[in-house]
């Protein structure tokens, strides 16, 4: 796309960080409130070899999030937080959470055509406060996966966190139906957060049937419905943190270092196939999926305009024979803020145990290089962040077991953010 034919679309982009933004807080007694308030990210993403000719660039102008948040309380005990979500995004190492038409949520490919984009619920949470060492939170809510999905999306330093992997569940990507238990024990230093959730919706066997048309036997998963179970255990260092969602970038006065550990559960939750070559998958039956993280996070103010944020996690995902989840990964992250201007860079490396390459993106090595520049015009109110992100794959641009593995390619991105 010639520049002078973007040169409107973005100066409308920069629109968005034009004017003042703050939440509509409404109070109803001396204690109760709602809060209401927004989250948009708009992009200008550019994609090496994307447009329909498969040999320019793309050049998309889209959401990547634009959400509507209602919290409050009724007293300092009883509260809950609801949000919405329209999103839909494309490149390496991003996770649509919204799908193609016609295709089951999660199920959009990164290079899906047609993504629908209507609005649809993100978090839906009911919160009793018994103490700080003890909050219960019931509904459609964040896994306690690690620190970095704990991270708000508009508090993040880079434009996308860590890959995760999650057995497939009843809602989407790493949020689930279920209650949680939370809070802070001996003197702050230990945090815990854990619960027990929806997990695989099972689904019945499907007989084989003549038609017509025909219908090939599916074997279902999770015949006695097993829930979810997951859970983190965080020691401070310094600092705390026991909101509902993390910082990367705090701008905080004092630090927060901490380290974790954390790991999810679901029985049964796959059944995969057995890769011993081409048009021969033979089911290896039903297993569970597990997932096993160690991480840390550091959030160091050396005065109010200089802070470096670090995060490095690494993860073990035992999900199966065949299955291309089973694997190890580590990725790490760092950022420095020089007043209101901050550059980072990140790393994503994941080694799939699958014997041969040519399931999904996460088969055998897959790593992708992040490194960009935020401009925090308002701290997170107002921000724009550019970024180029370059994913290296193995056997990219080759055809194993008759699946082409995609080719090497980079993503440049520009992200205008209003966040109150």
């Amino acid at each position: 796309m010639p520049w002078k034919r973007c040169r409107p679309l973005l100066w409308a982009l920069s629109l968005l960080v034009a004017g003042t933004a703050s939440a509509a807080k409404i109070s109803f007694s001396e204690k109760g409130f709602i809060d209401v308030g927004a989250l948009v990210q708009a992009q200008y993403r550019i994609e090496q070899d994307a447009a329909g000719s498969g040999k320019d660039p793309s050049h998309d102008f889209l959401l990547r999030r634009a959400r509507l948040i209602i919290s409050g309380q009724f007293n300092d005990n009883i509260g809950f937080l609801v949000d919405t979500d329209v999103a839909y995004a494309t490149g390496p190492g991003t996770n649509p959470n919204v799908p193609a038409a016609g295709t089951a949520p999660g199920g959009a490919s990164p290079t899906a055509t047609g993504v629908y984009n209507g609005i649809y619920l993100l978090d839906a949470i009911a919160t009793y406060k018994v103490s700080k060492e003890l909050t219960i939170d019931a509904g459609l809510m964040l896994l306690p996966y690690n620190h970095n999905v704990l991270t708000s999306s508009s508090r993040q330093a880079t434009l996308s966190a860590f890959p995760t992997f999650f057995a497939s569940n009843s809602q989407r990507s790493n949020r689930d139906v279920g209650i949680l238990i939370r809070g802070l024990l001996l003197d702050d230093r230990i945090y815990y957060r854990m619960g027990v959730f929806n997990g695989v919706q099972t689904r019945a066997s499907i007989p084989a049937s003549a038609g017509p048309p025909p219908v090939a036997a599916s074997p279902g998963i999770n015949p006695g419905d097993a829930p979810k179970f997951a859970g983190m255990l965080r020691f401070n260092i310094a600092g705390k943190e026991d909101g509902y969602t993390f910082c990367q970038v705090c701008f905080g006065t004092s630090p927060i270092v901490n380290v974790g550990v954390s790991a999810e559960f679901q029985a049964n939750a796959r059944r995969n196939s057995a890769p011993t070559g081409p048009g021969v998958a033979p089911s290896t039956g039903m297993g569970a999926q597990t997932t096993g993280n160690a991480d840390l996070f550091a959030s160091i103010p050396f005065s109010s305009d200089l802070e470096l944020s670090l995060e490095v996690l690494a993860t073990r995902v035992w999900a199966g024979d065949g299955a291309p989840q089973s694997g190890f990964g580590i990725f790490g992250l760092v950022s420095m803020r020089f007043g209101v201007f901050g550059p980072y860079a990140q790393v994503e490396w994941f080694n799939s145990d699958a014997a041969y390459v040519g399931r999904g993106n996460t088969t055998g090595d897959l790593t992708t290089y992040r490194g960009g520049f935020s401009w925090y015009i308002e701290k997170h109110v107002y921000k724009i962040t550019a970024e180029i992100a370059f994913q290296k794959k193995e056997k990219a641009g080759e055809t194993i077991d008759t699946t082409l593995i995609p080719p090497n390619h980079w993503v440049g991105t520009l992200q205008f953010q209003v966040s109150f």
